[in-house]
């Protein structure tokens, strides 16, 4: 948690294989991964991707409907999105099936 700076950071996935051949998942491949995470209400969020294959990045709220939606990111980022009166929100990572990434994520919290 940020103390004294504006930054909070609330999730951060390094390396993450996203097309990989999984036995359980459904079409045999995971290509799309979906994460949540705790926010503040009336503050903004902020996503940084860098990826080796362009990867779709969809934001959605505790409702899930999603505020922010994405596609072929290789670097960069996504927001400032509003997290309102969301308490939790959620982000999915998708690629085409038969594609392959790695991608690594940051997602901060900040005020608005």
């Amino acid at each position: 948690m940020a103390m004294f700076g504006d930054k909070e950071q609330v999730l951060k996935v390094e390396g993450l294989a996203l097309g990989e051949f999984d036995p359980s998942a459904d079409g045999f491949y995971k290509n799309v991964q979906a994460f949540s995470f705790k926010v503040k209400k009336k503050k903004v969020i902020n996503i940084s991707i860098v990826s080796d294959a362009p990867v779709d990045v969809a934001v959605a709220n505790e409702k899930g409907a999603s505020v922010s939606y994405k596609e072929a990111v290789r670097e960069g980022t996504v927001g400032p999105i509003p997290t309102g009166d969301n308490k939790e929100m959620g982000m999915v990572l998708g690629i085409y099936p038969g594609d392959k990434a790695t991608v690594s994520v940051e997602v901060w919290m900040a005020r608005s």
